[in-house]
């Protein structure tokens, strides 16, 4: 068995470390991308005007109906509003 110095092993463990750290870095960057993909920033002026209305909505139904059953409707609608962006996607 080859006996490596202190030094080649903190050499080593620091080059691993090094390494880690931009694999972390690149995968970062992927998700980013592909996050840009499925999901475009909305302008700003759109943002503005669609928050304060999905609050209030939120506000509304939340009691109505409950909040886990109005939390289980905006996890379906989501999940379909990416499924449909996906389909747009692949057919565009």
């Amino acid at each position: 068995m080859m006996r490596m110095s202190r030094a080649a092993r903190e050499d080593r463990k620091a080059l691993l470390g090094a390494r880690a750290a931009l694999d972390r870095a690149k995968l970062t960057l992927a998700i980013h991308e592909i996050k840009s993909v499925f999901a475009p920033s909305a302008s700003a002026a759109r943002v503005a005007q669609l928050r304060p209305t999905a609050a209030m909505l939120i506000a509304v139904a939340g009691p109505l109906l409950g909040l886990r059953r109005v939390a289980r409707y905006l996890r379906l609608a989501s999940i379909g509003l990416f499924a449909l962006r996906v389909a747009r996607s692949w057919r565009g």
